[in-house]
């Protein structure tokens, strides 16, 4: 009887997570509304964070973390993006009912997480001084900002382990697992900044020790919540080992998404130089609008997730003409929300922004970006959101070299041939809007002309 009941457990929990039945907006909003919530609580979470390193480490420490933030980003947007391609296969295997392939990719894509992840924070810390220099940040801040680079690239082997196993619990469509751990993380690094911060006085070494530590907690916790879970991605450690035809399949489709997603913050670490030598206040100030539009990031990243992950599921089962329909929804409700967090950084920028610093300066600066960006935030959407519908289907090449000339190279040229008649800070961020309408409208002229393709098979 007891065997008997957790078995139907076991089949219900995977009905479930199943996003190939079921009404479609409803799927897509119930996959997505954990994801969100994690987005606004991420959000939160860099704001009190920002809060708490301005008001006790001060301006200086805030412009030091934000002087190399792309650079952080650089490793880690490399191992999330090749990623990918782990969880879009494992999408597609539990969409088409093959287990016993989602077993042995979840296995492999949790190891190489781990390896990965350490030979990456050996490179990383070997290379961050070259970087910072490149980036050209400021000597007042320098040691500062070389300091949390290496402390954090240090935890990177488990900011790999957590993220991959969010990323295997995605991939069925349980999104409300790496939310849970995701509120974990974010109280764990809110209480260790408020600590080490606030109470030790450690400045620049509590954060990045704070962030450090929050992830390896959570990188633990999510690989028992791998081993305890009924459903297909279950781990077993014996079973750990990397098989030769998943490790293919992870690299012809996430090999794209990583170097896209490197060479991305590369040339923002070019716009981060410029911005760098209008001085620490239009650094801060860059800094803060990042703190307050992290939003529309969030929001469109999680719906790239969203429909990444239902369409890989839909297009392992064979229902195309689904697929699409989750597309057309998920983007709709992306673009709508992100309208409304424009709305609101327009008219509630100031007061928002004084939260973080008190800086008259800074806060002049703060709204000549927000008045440039949030009527413009909207173009950003399908540029962010329409690679993930294409990954879905197994196309990651072309969405590759569409990002890397809307946003990367539109981005450079920007620096290099247009700020020059006009070397002011508002025009240097000009490229970024600039870069995401164009981002945008390659993306859906790529997107009608693909469809069709899936209408041939379904026939």
């Amino acid at each position: 009887m007891e065997a008997s009941k957790r078995k139907h457990n076991v089949e219900g929990n995977k009905r479930k997570y199943d996003l190939t039945e079921g009404v479609v907006w409803q799927k897509v909003v119930l996959f997505a509304m954990p994801i969100l919530f994690g987005i606004v609580l991420q959000s939160l979470y860099a704001t009190v964070d920002a809060i708490i390193i301005g008001r006790f480490a001060g301006k200086e420490a805030l412009a030091a973390i934000e002087s190399v933030y792309t650079l952080t980003k650089l490793p880690v947007n490399f191992f999330v993006g090749l990623s990918t391609g782990a969880t879009i296969i494992i999408s597609q295997y539990f969409g088409a009912k093959k287990l016993k392939e989602v077993s042995n990719a979840c296995h492999t894509a949790l190891l190489f997480a781990f390896v990965g992840g350490l030979l990456l924070s050996i490179i990383a810390v070997i290379i961050a001084p070259f970087f910072i220099k490149l980036l050209k940040v400021p000597a007042e801040i320098y040691d500062q900002a070389l300091t949390y680079v290496i402390i954090f690239f240090s935890g990177l082997a488990a900011s790999m382990t957590y993220n991959i196993g969010a990323g295997i619990f995605r991939a069925l469509g349980n999104s409300k697992t790496p939310f849970y751990f995701l509120i974990i993380a974010n109280i764990i690094n809110i209480a260790l900044d408020i600590l080490l911060v606030a109470s030790f006085g450690l400045g620049i070494v509590g954060a990045g020790l704070a962030t450090v530590l929050s992830q390896f907690i959570c990188g633990v916790l999510i690989v028992i919540a791998l081993m305890r879970t009924d459903l297909p991605c279950k781990i077993y450690l014996r079973k750990i080992r990397f098989n030769r035809i998943c490790l293919q399949e992870f690299m012809r489709l996430g090999l794209p998404v990583g170097i896209q997603s490197t060479l991305y913050p590369v040339s923002n670490m070019i716009i981060q130089t410029s911005i760098n030598t209008f001085g620490i206040n239009s650094i801060a100030a860059w800094a803060v609008s990042g703190k307050l539009d992290f939003l529309v990031w969030y929001v469109s990243d999680a719906f790239c997730t969203t429909i990444s992950t239902f369409v890989a599921q839909n297009y392992g089962a064979g229902q195309y003409d689904r697929a699409k329909k989750g597309v057309v929804v998920g983007a709709s409700i992306a673009v709508l929300l992100v309208g409304l967090v424009s709305v609101g950084l327009y008219f509630w920028h100031v007061p928002l922004g004084r939260l973080l610093v008190t800086d008259n300066d800074v806060i002049q600066i703060l709204s000549q970006i927000m008045f440039l960006f949030a009527p413009l935030y909207v173009l950003y959407v399908l540029g962010a959101v329409m690679p993930g519908a294409i990954r879905g289907m197994g196309e990651s090449f072309r969405p590759m070299i569409i990002t890397l000339f809307g946003s990367c190279l539109c981005r450079v040229l920007w620096i290099l041939f247009i700020v020059p008649f006009r070397p002011t800070l508002m025009m240097v961020l000009s490229c970024y809007p600039v870069s995401w309408g164009i981002t945008s409208v390659l993306f859906l002229l790529f997107y009608r002309g693909y469809v069709p393709k899936l209408r041939n098979q379904e026939a």
